[in-house]
């Protein structure tokens, strides 16, 4: 009988994998022989409640875009963020002036923006892909250089 954490992480697998298909993330093709194929691993994560009980368990696949060449792979990797200091004095104007503040949280947000650039990357463990292939991404995937660039662009 497996462990029911066992199971919780094949069902979190189960469904980045899912999000990748429905998605349309990748492309399976042959191993280009003349570019350089970076690597992938899974990440886990236990999400939990205010409580401390477990929520989720998560799991992600993640590029290892610390092996991307710059002028092949990405280009541009700039992406504006918010410093903490500049997020809490909005949150105190808001408070002060009695104004509506909304938020979003965008499922699998790097998967939505689409890549200008052709990257190439190993599946991890668990993909279905045939021996001498490899994934030519389609849509930035976390850990890519470029990824929160191109989500930025995007939205």
């Amino acid at each position: 009988m497996s462990h029911p954490d066992t199971i919780d992480w094949d069902v979190a697998c189960e469904d980045e994998m899912c999000s990748f298909n429905s998605m349309g993330i990748y492309e399976v093709v042959l191993w280009p022989k003349d570019r350089k194929v970076v690597g992938s691993k899974w990440v886990f994560r236990i999400k939990q409640g205010p409580d401390g009980t477990v929520q989720k368990y998560k799991a992600r696949v993640v590029a290892q875009g610390f092996t991307q060449v710059e002028g092949l792979d990405y280009d541009q990797t700039f992406a504006p963020i918010t410093k903490f200091p500049s997020f809490r004095t909005i949150i105190a104007l808001v408070a002060e002036h009695d104004w509506d503040i909304h938020q979003m949280d965008v499922k699998a947000t790097y998967l939505n923006g689409k890549l200008k650039e052709e990257i190439f990357m190993e599946a991890p463990p668990g993909f279905d892909i045939p021996e001498g292939m490899v994934l030519r991404l389609i849509k930035a995937v976390y850990g890519t250089k470029q990824g929160g660039q191109v989500w930025y662009e995007d939205i």
